[in-house]
């Protein structure tokens, strides 16, 4: 992922937008990650995969209350979207 400069970003925004269709940029601010900027592309995807994840979070959650496994439903609904952001996180890190 490529980074730059808030103050680079500003004055070369044209740059930093070309840049963003090809991979997502990360502007600091003081010498700390402050934002990243993506194509709108990778943005709709990564949204589109947030809302599966979450769809089959609750899915799996609503099968296990179904089956009388004794965990209330917005408990498991809650374990099962955490399991799954955190199982996303760990496959984002392995392939950078």
């Amino acid at each position: 992922m490529k980074t730059v400069a808030a103050k680079d970003a500003k004055n070369r925004f044209g740059q930093l937008i070309d840049d963003a269709q090809r991979q997502p940029v990360t502007v600091e601010k003081n010498g700390r990650p402050f934002v990243v900027v993506q194509s709108y592309a990778d943005f709709q995807m990564a949204q589109q995969l947030k809302m599966t994840s979450l769809r089959a979070a609750i899915d799996e959650a609503r099968a296990e209350y179904a089956d009388g496994r004794g965990i209330p439903f917005d408990q498991a609904a809650v374990e099962k979207i955490t399991a799954a952001g955190r199982r996303q996180l760990a496959e984002r890190d392995q392939k950078r």
